[in-house]
């Protein structure tokens, strides 16, 4: 032992160090005690102080020591005793020896039972903060305390007053799951910090949700609420509060977390894709009254083509210098047969019918669309601005279709500036050759992209109207890519967008058709 104490330090561990320290403490008291109890004139029960030497060599938290300082200290006691009492008759020295080594004896079994017992809450600490780190979710301890000292209102707290609770509430430990919950880089950047600079808007009713049940005895408590990271992220979480046993004063509450952000992105995703397909079973049952109905308006239309062409003729008979009647007969029987076209059109694609593809002149097909617009662009106080190169060659598609897809985005592009200042409203239509193919682009000068991809404009159901089907895109690209060109969008120098759909030249198409 006192070899042990004279030892050097250098190169040991602090536990050694400390054992060291305390081993030699020990020796040294009791060896004084030794001496007070055999050299003193003292009556009194001098040995029963090796208990102090007891407790000194239990603060090295050594069992072993403590046990092994209590039979030294018992074996002073015998030898001081022997000394000093050896040749008198038992008596009252004896009674002191007694209580003596009972004291010793004891001291020595409480210590040696208390390290034993820090040593196990030692170890099942050092379990719990093993699964703590190592944990794959976010779990974080936290202080709430003052938010209990803050709720305690007979009638109830204000929303305010829960604010002020979860501000005050502190994270005493967290783990790096945690940490990245909210956007930090570790558990020690959480400790010390409130989350309630975490919470979004509605997370107030969701805190006193928590508060209540907690109050109410409920033990754990779960429900579903959001964050917003450092990054001001948004996440969902499900959340699960529990108070340890013992832990009523809220000073350890044990907070889980569960990340079902992409649980919920799915689950709307799939409601979409709901959504979408009922859309679109209604609209194939639109189709399918369409095509009822082009067959049953055909009839009509060829019967007011005729009546104006005779009412023309008639007309021409009986008051020749009627030109403004021969005039409106004329635009009666255009019109109709116009739409008549149309409704053929309708027809071949109910019956997946091939396109009646010929030449087609870009400037007429441009003048017949917006002769046709003409009266819904004054409305609209939109101006039409045509650039078109004079030579442009013709092109193999079907006219009508070609003219249903520029109606379509010259409308888009009235309607994306509703919001536009007067004087800015304008549609900007170019059309030039560029290599093999007539390329054309309908411009505005209205809101633009807003930061969206471009092909978002083309998905099925994709619409900004209110009231709009979210179709009209995604057909004007089937038709065009029908007849060997390609529609896309891009934003324009003017802030809106332009929409650019190119058709092949005469050549070309003839060049593959071979």
């Amino acid at each position: 032992m006192i070899l042990r104490g004279l030892l050097g330090t250098t190169g040991r561990s602090p536990a050694a160090i400390r054992a060291t320290f305390h081993s030699s403490a020990a020796m040294a008291l009791a060896l004084v005690i030794f001496a007070l109890d055999v050299l003193s004139p003292l009556q009194g029960a001098v040995a029963v102080l090796y208990t102090i030497v007891v407790v000194i060599a239990a603060r090295s938290g050594s069992q072993r020591l403590v046990l092994a300082s209590g039979a030294f200290c018992a074996a002073l006691a015998l030898t001081g005793y022997v000394v000093s009492h050896g040749s008198a008759p038992l008596g009252s020295p004896a009674m002191r020896l007694g209580v003596s080594l009972v004291a010793i004896l004891v001291t020595s079994l409480l210590c040696a039972s208390q390290i034993s017992t820090a040593k196990a809450r030692r170890q099942a600490d050092a379990r719990y903060a093993t699964i703590f780190d190592a944990a794959g979710f976010p779990i974080w301890e936290s202080d709430w305390s003052p938010a209990l000292r803050a709720l305690r209102n007979p009638v109830g707290p204000s929303p305010e007053c829960v604010r002020h609770a979860a501000a005050q509430s502190r994270v005493r430990n967290a783990n790096l799951q945690a940490a990245k919950l909210f956007g930090y880089r570790s558990g020690a950047d959480l400790v010390g910090k409130s989350i309630a600079p975490h919470y979004t808007e509605g997370a107030a009713d969701i805190q006193d949700e928590i508060f209540r049940a907690l109050r109410a005895g409920t033990n754990p408590v779960e429900v579903e609420t959001q964050f917003v990271t450092l990054a001001g992220d948004v996440t969902d979480v499900v959340l699960r509060i529990s108070l340890p046993a013992g832990a009523s004063d809220w000073k350890r509450v044990l907070v889980t977390a569960i990340d079902v952000t992409e649980r919920n992105r799915n689950q709307q995703r799939l409601a979409e894709s709901h959504a979408e397909l009922t859309h679109m079973a209604r609209v194939m049952t639109l189709g399918q009254i369409a095509a009822s109905i082009a067959h049953e308006v055909n009839q009509p239309l060829s019967a007011v083509i005729n009546y104006a062409k005779s009412g023309r003729r008639w007309l021409q008979r009986e008051a020749p210098e009627a030109f403004e009647v021969f005039d409106c007969l004329d635009q009666i029987a255009h019109n109709g047969s116009r739409a008549a076209e149309v409704i053929a059109g309708i027809r071949d694609l109910s019956r997946k019918a091939d396109a009646h593809r010929a030449e087609v002149c870009v400037t007429q097909v441009f003048a017949e669309t917006t002769a046709l617009l003409a009266r819904e662009l004054r409305a609209a106080n939109v101006t039409l601005r045509a650039a078109m190169s004079p030579d442009l060659p013709k092109v193999i598609a079907d006219r009508v279709q070609v003219q249903q897809v520029l109606m379509n985005l010259i409308l888009n592009a009235t309607h994306a500036m509703s919001d536009t200042a007067a004087d800015q409203k304008q549609i900007t239509v170019t059309a030039y050759s560029e290599g093999h193919f007539v390329e054309f682009a309908v411009s505005d000068k209205g809101p633009g992209l807003g930061g969206r991809d471009p092909e978002t404009l083309f998905k099925p159901f994709f619409t900004t109207k209110h009231n709009g089907m979210g179709m009209g895109l995604t057909i004007c690209r089937s038709i065009i890519e029908q007849q060997g060109g390609t529609l896309r969008a891009e934003p324009n120098e003017y802030g809106g967008l332009s929409m650019r759909f190119r058709l092949p030249e005469i050549e070309a198409a003839e060049r593959a058709a071979k």
